[in-house]
């Protein structure tokens, strides 16, 4: 593990190491150019591990409101039973933005 952490692979979650995930990325980038992506801020993890991320749900569609985002929160016991199909980072370059926010686990 280096100090950013990126170059272990974490089975239980499907996360390769930095660099093949990198080269997934970068290919999941060249599928759909930018102004053909979803016009939408995207975010997907664990909310429960830190308050700012129960924050970043409020931001969600709603019938009253629409921020374009589009927040989901993990459900990793779902995801481990499916194989954790839903949490391919290179199937997710399909949204103009990517949310990054801290917390105490990855997402």
């Amino acid at each position: 593990m280096t100090c950013k952490g990126w170059n272990v692979y974490r089975p239980e979650i499907n996360i390769k190491p930095w660099e093949p995930l990198s080269k997934e990325l970068e290919e999941g980038n060249k599928r759909s150019n930018w102004v053909e992506r979803e016009p939408f801020a995207y975010w997907k993890g664990n909310p429960i591990v830190a308050a700012t991320r129960q924050d970043l749900l409020k931001c969600n569609v709603s019938d009253n409101q629409d921020w374009n985002a589009r927040v989901y929160a993990q459900d990793w016991i779902k995801e481990s039973k499916e194989g954790y199909k839903q949490s391919d980072l290179a199937s997710q370059c399909i949204h103009r933005y990517k949310i990054y926010i801290e917390g105490s686990a990855w997402s």
